[in-house]
Parts: structure tokens; C-alpha cells; sequence
């Protein structure tokens, strides 16, 4: 796909970075159960790098735009969380796409998703952003040819559900994997975040406004 992201795409997804910003009290408390207690202000200044770039960046293929995220990510926010989501930008943008709409979506987030495993050193099951990711991306690859709506409800309905799976995990990496005491019981922050931007997503896009 080498064609441009459509206005309405990239009106959500500045929407969407405008709902993330406006749960950053909330990052910060449940990071503060077992991390650093500052993922809220790691995703208010993602979202300050990334919205002018998006209102600048509309004529960009979509890889291009991609690749321009994760580096502007990694300058802006030089911490393990901002590292990783810029990791997972990057090798999306690395990603040869051969579907169009949810298929290539899924397509991209999946190559983050890889990306971000490889530069984190977690895996599914081991209480991170990832047991959100994936099960989502898996929705979306399996609604490939459903509404554009119902594809993202699927996923952010499997994002929560994955999000919520970590309250019975354990960590392995990370801060939080010495303070397992303190995790336990307690849903993970960064796949709390990965759902609420799928939720948020899917709201955007029904919704229209």
C-alpha cells in the first residue's frame, strides 16, 4: 500500500492520541502499583510529538509515517517504554503490507507487536502491553473481512480481556519483576494502555466525530 492514509484515518487517530493524554492520572496510578509511576507522562508527551506530526505528515505513505512515529518517538521520549513503543513503529514500518484496511492494520501492529518483543525481552503470558496486543491483533486478523467497526470492537473487546488476564500474571522483565508482591492482583499498565487505545479507537470510528 504505498498510497497515503485517508483524512478520516488520520483524524482518529489524533483523536485517539487526544483520549490517551486525557488518561494520564490514571497511567500514572496503576504504573505507581509496580513501575515508576510515570506512564502517564510518557503518553501525554507521545502524544505532543505525535500530533503535529500527524497534521504535518498527511501526504506520507503509510510506511514512511510509520517510520517518522518511532523516530520521532525515540527522541522525544528516551525512556524503556518510549524506547519500546518507537521499537515497535519502526519495524512496522519495515513491514512489506500485502492487505488493505483491517487486514493491513493487523499486519502492521503485528510486526510492532514482534518488534517490541524482540526489544523488550517479554513474551505473552508475562504481564506486559503485549497480552493485549496480541489477542487483539488476533481479532482483527480474524475479522479481516467484517465492518470496519466490527473488526475494532473485536479487538478492543479482546484487548480488555487480555488487559484484564494480567491482574493473575506475573512479571518478568522490568521493574516490576522484582516487585511481584506488589503486581500481583493488579492489572498491568502498559496492557491497560493498549486497551484503552483500542477501545478509544473503535469509539472514534463508530462514533465519526
Amino acid at each position: 500500500m504505498a498510497t497515503a492514509l485517508s483524512p478520516e484515518v488520520m483524524r482518529v487517530a489524533e483523536l485517539v492520541l487526544k483520549d490517551l493524554a486525557a488518561q494520564a492520572d490514571e497511567l500514572n496510578r496503576l504504573d505507581g502499583v509496580a513501575g515508576d509511576g510515570d506512564l502517564g507522562v510518557t503518553a501525554t508527551r507521545a502524544t505532543e510529538a505525535l500530533i503535529p506530526l500527524l497534521r504535518e505528515s498527511g501526504d506520507l505513505a503509510p510506511t514512511e509515517l510509520l517510520r517518522s512515529c518511532g523516530m520521532t518517538l525515540a527522541k522525544a521520549i528516551p525512556s524503556s517504554m518510549g524506547t519500546l513503543v518507537a521499537r515497535g513503529f519502526l519495524g512496522a514500518a519495515k513491514q512489506d503490507v500485502q492487505g488493505e484496511g483491517i487486514a493491513a492494520a493487523a499486519e502492521w501492529l503485528d510486526a510492532a507487536r514482534q518488534a517490541i518483543e524482540r526489544a523488550g525481552g517479554a513474551t505473552v503470558g508475562q504481564k506486559s502491553m503485549l497480552d493485549a496486543m496480541a489477542p487483539a491483533i488476533a481479532a482483527l486478523e480474524a475479522n479481516a473481512a467484517a465492518l470496519v467497526n466490527e473488526a475494532l470492537e473485536a479487538a478492543a473487546d479482546a484487548a480488555e480481556a487480555g488487559a484484564a488476564a494480567t491482574k493473575q500474571m506475573e512479571p518478568a522483565v522490568g521493574r516490576a519483576g522484582w516487585l511481584t508482591e506488589r503486581s500481583r492482583g493488579n492489572v498491568d499498565a502498559g496492557a491497560w494502555l493498549v486497551a484503552f487505545v483500542f477501545r478509544s479507537w473503535a469509539n472514534r470510528t463508530e462514533a465519526g466525530d
